[in-house]
């Protein structure tokens, strides 16, 4: 059995030097054989003439390899060797440090092949120079315009959830990179009711950011949440009094939105949207392909809140049905992305569905801060430090129950 294994290349010096050693013994040996076949027809000569005849020949043989071979290794080490030995030299300095170009010394009256392969080399770094020194500035620039992209986006998403009555809320946040698809919201609604938002957009960085700032506004804009004033929340039947549901209603209408005037950019968004009074627990909501909503107690997962429309974007007459549940005391909403339940392990093992709803499999009985972190600890003992393929976003909501 033959082990291959890493081979030494040899030096340059090596295999012109031996290349010459060959070829000059290979033709002073045919020289030798010659000599000895012409003089032995030639003159009438003894075996023992002709055996000293050889050793002389062959200790000139010797003297004149010798020599040719020590005048070619200095010729070949000025000339050639040490011109080629500063060029490697000088190339990793350059691997190095690529703002440090290291010029070659060079001996006087090199051959002109070196002399060209020196000058090619001097050229051709001053121009990938030159190159490296523009995509820096504009990798810069962009990294700059990244960083403040994320600033703006960060703004988008609630600094602090907003304090509501007999709620307990907590948000996590981590996006995969700079810019993310995935956002939350929480913002009060008319009639003292609370709206809730966890979407996901597909794709990331800067496509997908954009459009989750697209539908984050049009949600607040058409739920109505930046004003009760009846003249500026037209979804509203003042007639009757707003309800819950007319906030629900801005799923359909940033559907018809980004469907007539988005459709052809391909993005969609799954989102989950639900309105809770905070004096009767009462919750409305939509599922808008997003993973469910999951309704938790002491005892375990109460209940999935599955989907009851398509993702917005692809289907502009799609139709929304509203659930409703009415939540108990202690009960706690967990909204969340599937960047939690598609993370990959080092093996790139998903951590699933099922691994998410069996943390709470006993029940869970504290608050929404504690809960969110049971998540991350499981998830990132899962993860351990395998690299985050996609935006994270959890939103919890423990209702307290009413005081009375």
């Amino acid at each position: 059995m033959r082990i291959q294994g890493t081979v030494k290349p040899k030096s340059l010096r090596d295999m012109l030097l031996r290349g010459v050693f060959i070829r000059i013994l290979f033709i002073e040996s045919l020289l030798l054989a010659f000599s000895l076949i012409y003089r032995l027809v030639t003159q009438d000569a003894t075996v023992q003439d002709l055996f000293w005849y050889s050793i002389r020949i062959s200790v000139l043989v010797i003297i004149i390899i010798a020599f040719m071979m020590v005048t070619l290794q200095k010729f070949l080490t000025l000339k050639i060797i040490q011109p080629l030995e500063a060029i490697a030299s000088a190339n990793k300095g350059v691997q190095k440090d690529m703002t440090k170009l290291r010029s070659v010394e060079r001996p006087e009256n090199l051959p002109r092949e070196i002399e060209n392969i020196i000058n090619t080399r001097s050229k051709m770094l001053d121009t990938i120079l030159e190159i490296s020194r523009d995509r820096l500035k504009y990798s810069t620039a962009l990294q700059n315009e990244l960083q403040r992209g994320k600033e703006i986006q960060e703004n988008f998403l609630p600094r602090n959830l907003p304090e509501v009555k007999n709620c307990d809320t907590s948000s996590y946040f981590a996006a995969a990179l700079q810019l993310s698809g995935d956002f939350y919201d929480m913002f009060e609604l008319p009639k003292n009711n609370i709206g809730f938002v966890v979407g996901d957009v597909s794709g990331k960085g800067v496509g997908a950011a954009l459009f989750m700032a697209l539908v984050r506004s049009l949600l607040r804009i058409y739920s109505g949440s930046f004003s009760r004033d009846e003249d500026s929340c037209r979804l509203a039947d003042f007639s009757r009094g707003w309800v819950p549901q007319d906030a629900l209603k801005a799923v359909l209408l940033t559907n018809q939105y980004i469907a007539a005037e988005h459709g052809e950019g391909g993005h969609f968004v799954t989102l989950v949207f639900g309105t809770i009074d905070p004096e009767t627990g009462k919750m409305f909501y939509i599922n808008a392909g997003h993973a469910p909503l999951l309704v938790i107690d002491k005892n375990g997962i109460k209940k999935s809140l599955n989907g009851t429309g398509p993702a917005l974007g692809p289907i502009a007459e799609a139709k929304y049905e509203i659930g409703s549940i009415q939540l108990e005391k202690c009960d706690v909403i967990l909204g969340y992305t599937d960047g939690v339940t598609d993370a990959r392990s080092e093996n790139r093992e998903f951590y699933t569905q099922t691994r998410l709803e069996n943390i709470f499999k006993n029940g869970f009985d504290g608050s929404s801060d504690e809960l969110l972190e049971t998540i991350k600890d499981d998830l990132f003992l899962f993860t351990k430090n395998a690299p985050q393929s996609d935006d994270i976003t959890m939103l919890a909501v423990k209702w307290e129950g009413a005081q009375i």
